[in-house]
């Protein structure tokens, strides 16, 4: 049985053709010709604990104010890990702290 990492460079090259064909065409409809079913924002915020090499950060992902994921980056040279945090971490509590202090 394939892979996604199997099949992610065809599905990437058959999805480029779809928009090339979209863009391609002067009478298309956007509205009804466009492949996205839903566009969503989300913003990451990065805490940054140490830079250089190593370094070290706690990424934040929001949407309408709301965490929707967080983990911490460890990355040196030429060399990046990443973990999810839970809520129960000592780290998930101080980077909501930090993220209230932002609103201020």
């Amino acid at each position: 049985m394939l892979t996604c990492k199997d099949k992610i460079a065809d599905e990437f090259k058959s999805r480029e053709q779809e928009i090339q064909e979209l863009i391609s065409n002067p009478d298309a409809d956007w509205a009804t010709d466009s492949p996205a079913l839903s566009i969503e924002k989300e913003e990451v915020v990065t805490i940054c604990l140490s830079w250089g090499g190593p370094a070290d950060y706690l990424e934040v992902w929001l949407k309408d104010g709301e965490v929707t994921k967080m983990q911490y980056r460890y990355s040196d040279w030429f060399d990046t890990a990443t973990m999810p945090v839970d809520e129960s971490s000592p780290l998930y509590k101080y980077a909501l702290y930090e993220l209230q202090m932002l609103t201020f």
